[in-house]
């Protein structure tokens, strides 16, 4: 994705926050303008360091944050990181611990999992992976909070009920709440990253039982998405 298009994404997204924030739907509102302000980043990222539309950008990006605190206060939005890591149809290589492990750490304490869809098996098998590679990997972690589809509390919850059962043995909790309005597919840690994925958990390609990469994610193709992070300065 180039700044330009970036640019356009985000003025997309602002116009759909100010319409959300008139009509009085301020959480989703905020959620949004934090969508936009992600944007901005991005084709700040992406563009020259001579480019004159770079502070311009970044102001504006701030704006956003700013906009989005006074809607929906939950910690500081001072970004001071951003990026974005594009994977292309049928390519490999990105596990689970290749795209998270960078923000899973002693100092985590809390994640925040927002994916509409965690109802079908082999979606309940990825939040599986992730909360495995999260007890492997943050060791001070001791509560998972899920947010999926309300659509898909009687389909998955049996699945949860297991993952629940057995993160308990780690002393980790798993929170799972249902909303009929979720839009975000999101994971938040609370050590300041910000994680969103187009497809949230589920870009792996379908394979046969018996194909390489039915069980190693680095081996497994996937589908088209974008990944985009953020860090915000929690001291901010």
């Amino acid at each position: 994705m180039s700044a330009d298009q970036s640019i356009e994404k985000a003025k997309v997204l602002m116009k759909r926050a100010i319409d959300l924030d008139r009509d009085g739907r301020h959480e989703d509102a905020a959620d949004v303008y934090m969508d936009g302000a992600q944007a901005l980043l991005t084709a700040s990222g992406l563009m020259a360091e001579g480019d004159a539309r770079r502070e311009a950008i970044r102001a504006k990006a701030q704006d956003c944050l700013d906009r989005a605190e006074k809607l929906k206060p939950r910690r500081s939005l001072k970004v001071i990181e951003a990026k974005q890591r594009r994977i292309v149809a049928g390519s490999t290589g990105h596990g689970y611990d290749r795209i998270f492990g960078d923000y899973l750490n002693d100092r985590l304490t809390k994640i925040e999992v927002f994916d509409a869809y965690i109802s079908a098996h082999h979606q309940i098998i990825n939040f599986l992976r992730f909360c495995e590679l999260v007890v492997l990997r943050a060791p001070s972690c001791k509560t998972i909070s899920l947010t999926t589809g309300a659509a898909e509390k009687s389909q998955g919850a049996e699945g949860l009920a297991g993952i629940r059962e057995s993160l308990a043995k780690y002393k980790v909790k798993l929170e799972v709440n249902y909303s009929a309005t979720i839009h975000d597919r999101e994971i938040r840690f609370d050590n300041g990253w910000i994680v969103k994925i187009g497809r949230g958990l589920d870009y792996f390609q379908r394979l046969d039982r018996y194909s390489i990469g039915f069980h190693e994610q680095n081996l497994r193709p996937c589908h088209e998405t974008t990944i985009d992070v953020l860090r915000l300065d929690l001291n901010g």
